[in-house]
């Protein structure tokens, strides 16, 4: 057996799913494995490394790109199946295989060109491949290499099927993977018969260097920490704290994180509006992500996640392992349900449900009893999700 991994991602900018790729191949590279973390999608001076062991390299796809004559023939293609795709997509109907297939190419010829020269040269390395658009480059590029190809994505699939490379396209190139791996069960049911069948369920790992939980007396802040986006749906814990206010008054909200893009800094700019709206801006407290994030915020009275889907939430699951007392949405695609038996060691809330919210959170404050029985209960997923035990299963795989 090959003990080599090559780790393929889009961009490595200090993201969740990011972060789970360098801990496992952290931990591959601790078991004996040589390894290499590729970015497809990424500039050298884009990358953010911090959750990676400084021995492993870091490749640069686009260091690889070569101009062709081709170039100007793919940009026309580009044009071409833009036009035919979007009736399909304006009229929420499956792109035809054919169409999509020529549009993923005409989009990233370059990329899947330069990927057939990385994996030719790496032909006896087991391809661990993560979100859109890597996996289809890679299952692509790897057509007629050696490589054993595992494939994860990490978000909802439920919205990825929706999309011009969604379920005909995944039906047929997804094939190609030798395994796929699932954060959930929802997610695995959510394929093709052809590729769920392919696949396993292996939840996220719980990073090693976490604060040992507290067990204590807790201070008035109700906490979040996350990339700051849509996806993260920041508004309903607005409007949900606004509720808690109105009773608990000295408590104060707490967002803790960053944005990344120009949708990022609009949510952002929307969630600060409706904080003004709301009048509860001097109960707000905005601050940016920190490396010493869970050793700040492990005493706070409550961890809340109000997203509209996760793949699954390392936020959370961090959360719990320090001992916080979570509230989440039940989201999908199932990850937050697939970790918290609700009332025991978190409570769940259906997503978008303001008030729901504020119950919940409202529950947690007022009753201590409660609060210290979720804490307890949600630090054992410390030992479950270790990192040594999820890589391990990834290991197996391989």
């Amino acid at each position: 057996m090959s003990k080599k991994v090559l780790m393929v991602m889009p961009v490595l900018k200090g993201g969740g799913a990011e972060r789970v790729a360098s801990i496992l191949t952290n931990e591959f590279y601790k078991n004996g494995y040589t390894c290499d973390f590729l970015l497809t999608s990424c500039k050298k001076e884009e990358v953010i490394s911090r959750d990676l062991d400084e021995n492993i390299p870091v490749i640069i796809l686009r260091d690889f790109f070569e101009k062709s004559f081709a170039d100007s023939f793919y940009k026309l293609l580009q044009i071409f199946t833009s036009v035919i795709c979007k009736p399909f997509e304006k009229a929420k109907k499956s792109v035809p295989v054919a169409f999509s297939y020529l549009s993923f190419v005409a989009n990233y010829h370059k990329e899947i060109k330069a990927l057939k020269k990385v994996l030719k040269d790496r032909e006896d390395a087991t391809v661990v491949a993560f979100l859109q658009p890597t996996i289809p480059m890679v299952l692509l590029s790897g057509l007629k290499t050696k490589n054993k190809i595992i494939v994860s994505e990490r978000g909802d699939p439920k919205r990825q099927m929706k999309h011009r490379y969604g379920y005909k396209f995944i039906k047929k190139y997804y094939e190609r993977a030798d395994k796929v791996v699932f954060q959930t069960k929802d997610a695995k049911n959510t394929y093709p018969a052809n590729i769920s069948a392919k696949g396993t369920v292996i939840f996220n790992p719980i990073k090693e260097n976490l604060p040992e939980p507290y067990k204590g007396e807790r201070n008035k802040n109700i906490t979040t920490f996350c990339r700051i986006s849509y996806q993260k749906n920041l508004p309903v814990f607005v409007k949900a704290f606004a509720d808690v206010h109105k009773k608990f008054s000295d408590y104060r909200l707490r967002i803790i994180g960053n944005t990344q893009n120009a949708d990022d800094e609009k949510a952002l700019k929307e969630t600060k509006a409706l904080i003004e709206e709301l009048n509860v801006e001097e109960f707000v407290d905005f601050e940016p992500f920190s490396l010493n994030v869970h050793s700040e915020i492990i005493k706070d009275a409550v961890y809340v996640n109000s997203s509209d889907y996760e793949g699954m939430s390392n936020a959370m699951l961090e959360a719990m392992a320090i001992g916080m007392p979570v509230v989440c949405t039940d989201c999908p695609i199932g990850g937050a349900a697939a970790v918290i038996n609700n009332g025991e060691n978190g409570l769940l809330v259906p997503v978008g449900d303001a008030e729901g919210l504020a119950a919940a959170i409202k529950r947690v404050v007022s009753d201590k009893e409660l609060s210290e029985k979720l804490s307890d209960n949600a630090q054992k997923i410390r030992e479950e999700l270790s990192l040594p035990n999820i890589a391990r299963k990834w290991m197996e795989l391989m």
